[in-house]
């Protein structure tokens, strides 16, 4: 199972059938900001399981703190242009342990604001094509591989083969990558055909 979050599309009428458009992280780093740090929630785990980690996180809550005490405005601009202190070489070296809003991204108050990652502009991209034109439901549920998420199962998918067909070609205009593709048709694996329009 990918750790990652997707969009669950549901397209109502007498044939309604739903497609499954998860989110491919390519670990460029360019949500891994001080201020996403700050803003993403307690690192999970005890301090007895990464008490390096923890006592770290202390320490730059406290210099934030004094920094915001002593100056909001260098704050703001301090912690919107610093990297997250944890991210080497564009990696999480706290990814066990990482907080919610870092896990969940970009399904989070920061993370579709985002603008910068390609990954994610790709994402919805593909998101709007499918889309186009039509009436659907949207539902952003969470797959991983983590103790928390690892058994919620992905929801099913209900399509025809020629729907699928129409979404991979749509996908393909939009600019998915083969490593999109591959997860797409992972996330769309256990549908349930339905019968062709």
């Amino acid at each position: 199972m990918v750790d990652t979050f997707y969009v669950h599309l549901e397209f109502p009428g007498k044939n309604g059938w739903s497609i499954n458009l998860p989110f491919l992280c390519t670990r460029c780093g360019k949500c891994c900001t001080l201020e996403n740090f700050l803003t993403a929630g307690p690192l999970k785990g005890t301090p007895k399981k990464r008490p390096d980690v923890h006592a770290a996180a202390k320490q730059l809550y406290t210099e934030m703190g004094d920094l915001w005490a002593k100056n909001e405005a260098e704050y703001d601009r301090h912690i919107a242009q610093t990297p997250c202190p944890f991210l080497a070489n564009n990696t999480c070296s706290i990814y066990e342990i990482r907080p919610d809003g870092c896990r969940h991204f970009p399904n989070t108050l920061f993370g579709m604001l985002t603008t910068d990652c390609e990954a994610l502009n790709r994402f919805k991209k593909q998101r709007a094509a499918l889309k186009r034109g039509r009436k659907c439901t949207e539902t952003y549920p969470f797959a991983g591989t983590t103790q928390k998420t690892a058994a919620t199962p992905i929801k099913s998918s209900k399509f025809c083969q020629k729907q699928y067909t129409t979404c991979l070609l749509k996908l393909q205009q939009a600019g998915i990558t083969q490593d999109e593709i591959a997860l797409f048709s992972y996330f769309n694996g256990h549908n349930s055909f339905c019968a062709s329009p």
